[in-house]
């Protein structure tokens, strides 16, 4: 049997852990090498197997990563390393990463102790926004009509205006449906993270740090929001998953 140290052989490192979680002993990785820990004190690194040289890159590999790190998230606290970190051996894993941020580790499970990630994603019904968008805004309403069924080389300017406002009209709709959003969630989280989001249809992507006491809490009131928002908007919450957002170690 193989172990990290192997000649051409790495150690892949997906997170922290404390040193008494147990990970299911069928877990696999990255290249779908069996996942285990390496123990320094009362922390751990979650690792694997990995080919030192090849390079780790591909969509099933960050799937891979993700799913390690989200199935560790529903057993206890983990902090995330960032996707592709490798070292040399699992002596390296203790001397270069556990053993110098050992009581910073330490910390950040503490504070993540109870704690998971959800992440909030809501879209506009780009239809319904538009409609809006157009009966609140009379000057809106006028430059659509001027433009509807018209070549454009005559109507350019005025297309070029109708976009701008537009564009204007929906980034004032989205900041304060965002806020409403936002100040309903803050009820119910411990730290928000609002990330950025493009696209005519972009509401509101935010990542949310729970308390798993609160958790069903936390979900009615985002049954509460995506019934408020019914016909407007489609809310979809995605979770428990690892605290991406909020952790974050280096290998």
């Amino acid at each position: 049997m193989t172990t990290p140290g192997d000649v051409g052989l790495g150690c892949y490192v997906y997170g922290i852990v404390g040193a008494d979680l147990v990970v299911p002993p069928d877990l696999r990785g990255i290249g779908d090498q069996v996942v285990g820990v390496a123990p320094y004190g009362d922390v751990a690194a979650v690792i694997s197997l990995v080919d030192s040289e090849e390079a780790r890159a591909g969509r099933a590999d960050l799937l891979a990563h993700g799913r390690v790190l989200d199935t560790l998230a529903g057993l206890g606290p983990v902090i995330p390393v960032r996707f592709g970190s490798v070292l040399q051996n699992r002596d390296a894993v203790t001397s270069e990463l556990l053993e110098p941020d050992h009581e910073r580790f330490q910390l950040m499970l503490q504070e993540l102790t109870g704690r998971v990630q959800f992440t909030l994603r809501a879209r506009y019904d780009e239809q319904q926004v538009l409609s809006e968008v157009v009966a609140e805004n009379a000057e809106i309403a006028r430059l659509r009509e001027l433009t509807r069924e018209q070549p454009d080389e005559s109507t350019y300017g005025a297309r070029v205006r109708l976009g701008e406002l537009v564009s204007r009209a929906l980034e004032v709709k989205s900041t304060e449906d965002g806020r409403t959003l936002l100040a309903e969630l803050d009820r119910h989280v411990t730290a928000l993270n609002v990330r950025e989001s493009a696209g005519i249809d972009r509401l509101l992507d935010v990542a949310v740090l729970v308390e798993q006491a609160r958790r069903a809490e936390f979900e009615r009131a985002v049954e509460g929001l995506a019934e408020t928002f019914a016909g407007r908007a489609r809310l979809k919450l995605i979770g428990p998953t690892a605290p991406y957002d909020f952790v974050d170690a280096e290998a």
